[in-house]
């Protein structure tokens, strides 16, 4: 192989994907190949967030019809977390998914109570609200959203 090869890295937490790519549209490419699978390392790091704090209510498939749905009457119902891209013209809405995950930005009406606080669930024992424990916990919400995005439907 002949020419010019330029390095592209992608940070990921725990890790770096680096590759070599031949030319500009090689560059591109790659690129774009490392960026998709770092969006899908964050959605797959939240997975494990997602089936603790919001499968019970939304489903494991994020449908709205987790087991709790059966035993426990809901108003207004978990929603359907597939449609949200659709319902907000085809553009997933990852600052508002965020937001409405962590549960400290606005405290809404009383129906928003069946839904807990991950902000502040999720802080560190013993160091609740330090940056340090803010910042895994947005990296963790965060990542709960990206897995939310991973799964939406047309």
């Amino acid at each position: 192989m002949t020419g010019r090869y330029t390095r592209v890295a992608i940070a990921l937490p725990g890790r770096v994907l680096t590759a070599l790519a031949q030319g500009s549209t090689g560059f591109l490419l790659l690129t774009l190949v490392l960026a998709t699978t770092a969006r899908t390392a964050a959605a797959q790091s939240g997975i494990r967030d997602y089936q603790n704090y919001c499968a019970e209510c939304h489903g494991l498939t994020g449908k709205g019809d987790g087991p709790s749905c059966l035993t426990i009457a809901m108003n207004p119902p978990p929603s359907d977390l597939t449609q949200m891209a659709r319902k907000n013209g085809g553009k997933f809405p990852f600052d508002v998914v965020v937001d409405s995950i962590d549960g400290r930005k606005n405290i809404p009406s009383h129906a928003r109570l069946q839904m807990p606080f991950l902000g502040t669930t999720l802080q560190k024992p013993g160091q609740e609200f330090t940056p340090e424990s803010d910042a895994e916990v947005k990296k963790r919400i965060e990542a709960m959203a990206r897995f939310v995005e991973s799964i939406q439907q047309q």
